[in-house]
């Protein structure tokens, strides 16, 4: 059998052990694979989604899988999206029920029976989310009665009251599609459903040959504790605020108003030693519901926001669908910018002791997260690379 040789050590000319060769190089490889994957690491793009509960965050999040992603397999909406979206809808009517008896608002409702047979049905559990016993295509028609009943309406007008999802009113109004046995989401029934997001969760996408690791983490307080530590080096921050809560409460703190909330977050985190090398994209969400909003609760008759002094929306008088004309779209244009801009400074402007503190520019959208066109427009996120 022949005898292996190993080279003398260079330091001192006694014999090296075939072991320690080989440990040498062993680890000499382990060096060489972590400085790989270290490099391999350093070109994925980190993007940090931020936001309030409510803000619509995980809907960005969707509307970013629909345009660079592969987007939602049939199977996927009919088995996982259909009886999520069917739970909101119970769920939104539950609310709606509920809210009809807290603000004493009986003496409104006309469709009694299908409101008292709603509200008993045993088949739903104590926050209106379906049993497998029971089917939207069984409930749907008493739910499309209960929502042109006056007195839920009545609810709807003083949802600011209580939690409610703003947005699901357009399930209420596709009710009857709904309600069919075969009924299939469309993506935009998607990116409508609410999904609470617990923890972090990390979504991986390929764009122009770059690969985007996206993180969403929980907006809601007992969520946020877990935001700070577990990011660093971050390429860009995107914080999501919902511009129609203006006049909205927390859903963990009714006497919290949900703007003030968001803003202080976002000017927490805005200059936080975290995010000091990250860019800073602001979306200002929800503004399809902030100018439908924007009719019917004036921004000034918040507590919070009695300093605003821009001019209020005046609302369309024709009733029959007709466009409003050339004058009245500019007022409410004008109301609808100044309101937005209003907001914005907000958002902007920092106390004394933190002007310094923020060294990073800040890119600002207004948002429909729920219009792929829009987000589309908005969301190049090759643009911060």
């Amino acid at each position: 059998m022949p005898i292996l040789l190993t080279p003398p050590c260079p330091c001192t000319g006694a014999p090296v052990r075939p072991s320690l060769v080989q440990a040498n190089e062993r680890s000499r490889q382990i060096d060489a694979m972590n400085a790989r994957d270290h490099d391999t690491e350093q070109k994925k793009i980190k993007l940090l989604l931020l936001g309030a509960g409510e803000s619509g965050k995980t809907t960005v999040l969707k509307q970013m899988q629909i345009i660079y992603g592969k987007g939602f397999a049939e199977e996927e909406l009919r088995l996982q999206w259909a009886p999520r979206i069917n739970e909101n809808v119970v769920a939104a009517m539950k609310a709606l029920c509920d809210a009809v008896e807290d603000l004493e608002l009986m003496d409104q409702v006309v469709n009694q029976t299908e409101f008292d047979s709603f509200q008993s049905n045993e088949a739903m559990n104590g926050v209106g989310l379906l049993s497998p016993e029971l089917s939207l295509s069984e409930i749907g028609p008493v739910i499309k009665v209960l929502w042109n009943d006056p007195g839920i309406q009545a609810a709807w007008e003083q949802r600011s009251e209580f939690q409610i999802i703003e947005s699901h009113v357009k399930y209420f109004e596709k009710i009857d599609a709904m309600s069919d046995p075969e009924y299939t989401p469309s993506e935009e029934d998607v990116l409508l459903c609410r999904s609470r997001t617990i923890g972090i969760v990390k979504t991986v996408l390929e764009i122009d040959k770059n690969e985007f690791n996206i993180f969403d983490v929980g907006g809601q307080r007992n969520e946020r504790r877990k935001w700070i530590h577990c990011f660093d080096e971050v390429t860009a921050v995107i914080f999501v605020a919902a511009l129609s809560e203006y006049d909205q409460t927390l859903f963990e703190d009714s006497s919290q108003n949900r703007m003030v909330e968001a803003i202080e977050i976002f000017r927490e985190h805005s200059t936080s030693s975290w995010f000091k090398t990250s860019a800073l994209i602001l979306f200002l969400n929800k503004s399809d519901l902030f100018e439908h909003k924007l009719g019917k609760k004036p921004i000034s008759s918040v507590e919070e926001w009695d300093d605003y002094q821009g001019p209020d929306y005046v609302v369309n008088p024709l009733t029959d669908g007709q466009a409003p004309d050339a004058e009245l779209q500019l007022q409410q244009q004008e109301a609808f910018d100044q309101g937005k801009n209003y907001f914005l400074k907000k958002f902007l402007e920092l106390p004394d002791d933190k002007q310094t503190e923020r060294s990073s520019d800040v890119y600002t959208h207004v948002t429909c997260a729920t219009n792929t066109d829009n987000v589309r427009k908005v969301c190049c996120l090759e643009i911060y690379i």
